[in-house]
């Protein structure tokens, strides 16, 4: 679960309603309040190549950029969206769907473009001679090495082709190179003195171009055939063309040939490329199959036709500054030919007529290392060292259970608790009239008076499109929502207490309280109460009452945000639908850096909200619920507003803004410092789990409080103080004043407070008040209860925090 202490561009908390856009573009389902990115599912646009270039027409999305730090090669996409990438000088790397860093492995290598093969494998060529293969994971390693004397360590071979029986083949100088299904190495050679300048795939082996001008067919170490091109080799470039034949451009001439060396045609052209022709790509399709050729320093890209070489459409376009050798890509389902230029910008060429569908130029002009297409219209683009992933705008579905919102003074709802959004995406709100209600820009809805409203949302995410408007009614809050006081004689033991009580009724609204509304302040009990309009209220969770910041030391949270972690005891958390949970919550944060969360860029905060002992180790994440300032000037200060570094700083009493949060790092930790630098785009994941290390799922709470140990579990005593963490006496062994909060069978809550009592005698006191989840609260001269306007259990001292319920509360 993640909580955010401020919504960051491009990680609002996604929601929507019904909607319907009469285009049939439909993804995953919301995650229920989660924060989500944006989803890559990609549903096809028709098939039909004319209503395509009318669909996507002027469409210039960018859904993400991934930034490799290297320059790239070509990329190759992956089913469900991600992408696997290599770079020039080593690196391996695996993103998401969503453009986030999963594997990054240095080989130490030049390296080759990906390629993979119907089976699943990818392969990839590195310097001196070595061949490696991976999965759609990120796992693998070298397969192979070839060793040729006095050339294994300069030894750059070319990049890998998989013929269709999954067979891998490069070659190196005269030499083609392939690894056999058993793993044994194989090598054809070309005459002495002839190097291989180009290699595609045939149904068995490869085809391979020499410098001499002559068309070689190889499979594994045996030369099948050769037949004289009759062309200058140098610049020629070949395309497999889909039925076991090969394609050949070169100069003014094309060709093509069957899979035994017969000529299927041979064309003389007007006039030659500009600079050649860069790339080759073949479209089959019967008698309408096609092959697009692309100039590589010319603006001209020409369809020719696959059968007879025919020139079917010419198109120049202009700015490309020509194309590179992985320029070309199919995008098959919409009929749109990729066109990455040496510009920097992409273009989607209509396939049946040349007229261009669109363009991008997503990053700053370099050239191109190519393009591949994700479905859908969606495409990776590499540049430089950027990869992008574009496409056209789509039409969110959105549904909400009632298409209304019905509100009660003194109530909230956060409204991706059950709205949904297909695909998921980010959403902005705005309400028409805060005077009745207003919208935070998560989306939870504060009803101000009673009247009607609407709350309009809005698609943010790149690429994606879509609004809903939500009426909403406010009315009074229920007359039923009442708290009900009573002092109650219980016998545990061999002793009797009073018991004072608060009873509340299911549906009761609730919210965590702090002194001055701050995290690491005091108020009175009662003055926390009537600030937030509580007709009643006990104290939370435990905090340093004794000299120093007064700071928590249970985990709080509050609007549906963490505002401090206590990773021992017992939480109780109340969820926006009014479900009531009870765990031993144990929470970390983790973070990372410019999109990869792996080593170098990874980080962690333990602590949130609570100043670390000068001279100590410490990670802690500041947000604005702990006030303006940090507090305290020791330490590495890092400053994140909306997910960007704005400030690094040393021993400084950082300014926290309103819009991000400031991680402060001491002692050992003060090394993670070095991890961030202005401008380092910054985010960061809440996991929660229980004791034993389960994850749970506490996405749909707003207001919890941890204190403890736990002391009802299904109606039964279940103190386990020690395996929560515990060591104090008056905790496992001593009597003192208690405060504990339990929930009955009918659902109501039940806060209780009473005299000295040891823990155990604590438990059994709520089992007979028919208690089925309960748990202590902080106590001693903490302990406090009020109800009503009065203070009931008058605590001996002013308190950090407290649990509110009221039908009317001041948010």
């Amino acid at each position: 679960m993640r909580f955010e202490p401020g919504v960051k561009k491009g990680r609002l908390i996604a929601v929507a309603l019904t909607l319907a856009m009469g285009l049939g573009y439909w993804g995953d389902a919301l995650p229920g309040a989660k924060g989500v990115e944006v989803s890559a599912a990609a549903a096809a646009v028709s098939a039909a190549p004319s209503k395509a270039a009318s669909q996507m027409e002027g469409a210039e999305s960018i859904y993400w950029s991934y930034q490799a730090g290297e320059k790239l090669n070509a990329p190759l996409a992956l089913n469900g969206g991600g992408a696997f990438l290599t770079t020039e000088k080593g690196l391996v790397l695996l993103v998401d769907e969503n453009g986030k860093e999963l594997v990054r492995k240095n080989i130490y290598a030049e390296l080759s473009a990906p390629v993979q093969g119907k089976d699943g494998a990818i392969w990839i060529t590195g310097k001196s001679g070595r061949l490696y293969r991976y999965d759609a994971k990120g796992n693998g390693s070298q397969a192979a090495m070839f060793y040729f004397q006095g050339k294994t360590e300069g030894l750059v071979p070319s990049a890998v082709v998989v013929d269709g029986e999954d067979t891998p083949y490069f070659f190196y100088e005269h030499a083609v190179l392939s690894l056999n299904k058993d793993g044994e190495k194989q090598m054809a050679l070309l005459p002495t003195g002839i190097k291989v300048q180009q290699l595609v795939p045939a149904a068995k082996g490869v085809f391979a171009l020499g410098g001499d001008g002559v068309l070689y067919r190889i499979s594994g170490s045996e030369r099948l055939w050769e037949t004289d091109a009759g062309i200058a080799a140098k610049g020629a470039r070949l395309a497999a063309d889909g039925s076991g034949g090969v394609l050949l451009a070169a100069g003014q001439a094309i060709a093509g040939y069957g899979e035994q060396g017969e000529e299927r045609f041979r064309r003389e052209l007007s006039a030659p490329p500009a600079g050649g022709w860069s790339s080759l790509l073949a479209l089959p399709g019967g008698d309408a199959g096609a092959f697009i050729a692309a100039q590589a320093s010319g603006n001209e890209l020409v369809s020719f036709r696959l059968s007879d070489g025919a020139e079917l459409w010419r198109r120049s376009v202009a700015g490309a500054d020509g194309f590179g050798p992985g320029a070309l890509a199919a995008e098959s389902a919409s009929g749109v030919v990729l066109a990455a230029s040496r510009s920097g910008s992409l273009y989607g060429i209509a396939a049946k007529d040349g007229a261009i569908a669109y363009s991008f130029k997503p990053a700053a002009a370099s050239v191109a290392a190519g393009v591949a297409s994700l479905g859908g219209g969606k495409v990776l683009f590499a540049s430089g060292q950027a990869l992008v992933a574009a496409g056209p705008n789509r039409p969110v579905g959105i549904s909400y259970p009632s298409g209304k919102l019905k509100l009660t003074l003194g109530s909230r709802l956060l409204l991706p608790d059950k709205l949904k959004l297909t695909p998921a995406a980010d959403v902005r709100y705005r309400s028409d009239n805060g005077k009745i209600a207003t919208v935070s820009p998560e989306g939870m809805v504060t009803p101000i008076a009673v009247g009607k409203a609407a709350i309009t949302i809005e698609v943010a995410s790149p690429g994606y499109k879509g609004q809903y408007v939500l009426p909403v009614e406010v009315s009074a809050a229920a007359a039923s929502l009442k708290a009900t006081y009573a002092a109650q004689k219980v016998k545990a033991g061999n002793r009797s207490f009073t018991v004072q009580t608060v009873t509340l009724p299911k549906g009761m609204p609730v919210t965590l309280g702090t002194g001055s509304r701050l995290v690491g302040t005091t108020s009175a009990l009662g003055d926390i109460a009537k600030s937030y309009g509580a007709v009643a209220a006990i104290n939370g969770t435990f905090f340093s009452a004794y000299g120093g910041f007064p700071d928590p030391y249970g985990m709080m949270i509050g609007d549906g945000k963490l505002q401090h972690i206590g990773n021992t005891g017992t939480t109780i958390g109340f969820t926006w639908d009014g479900t009531v949970l009870m765990d031993r919550l144990r929470v970390t944060i983790t973070g990372g850096t410019d999109g990869s969360h792996s080593h170098p860029n990874n980080w962690y905060a333990y602590f949130m909200n609570r100043v670390p002992a000068e001279g100590s180790s410490a990670a802690v994440m500041f947000t604005p619920k702990r006030g303006s300032k940090i507090g305290f000037s020791f330490g590495q200060s890092v400053t994140v507003r909306n997910g960007v570094v704005t400030r690094v700083a040393s021993n400084e009493n950082a300014s926290i803004p309103a819009d991000g949060y400031v991680l402060v790092f001491t002692g050992g930790e003060e090394g993670l410092a070095k991890r961030f630098k202005v401008g380092t785009k910054v985010d960061y994941k809440v996991e929660t789990k229980n004791l034993e290390g389960k994850a749970v799922d506490w996405t749909r709470v707003h207001t919890a409080v941890g204190a403890g140990p736990r002391l009802v579990q299904d109606g039964k005593a279940a103190l386990k103080a020690a395996e929560e963490g515990f060591t104090e006496a008056k905790i496992l062994t001593s009597a003192a004043a208690r405060s504990g909060i339990f929930v009955k069978k009918d659902g109501s809550i039940v806060l209780a407070t009473t005299g000295s009592a040891t823990m155990q005698q604590w438990a059994d006191i709520m089992v007979k008040l028919g208690a089925v989840q309960g748990m202590n609260l902080d106590g001693g001269a903490s302990s406090g209860l009020y109800a009503n306007g009065k203070t009931i259990t008058q605590p001996g001292r002013l308190l950090s925090n407290a649990l509110l319920f009221g039908p009317q509360l001041k948010w």
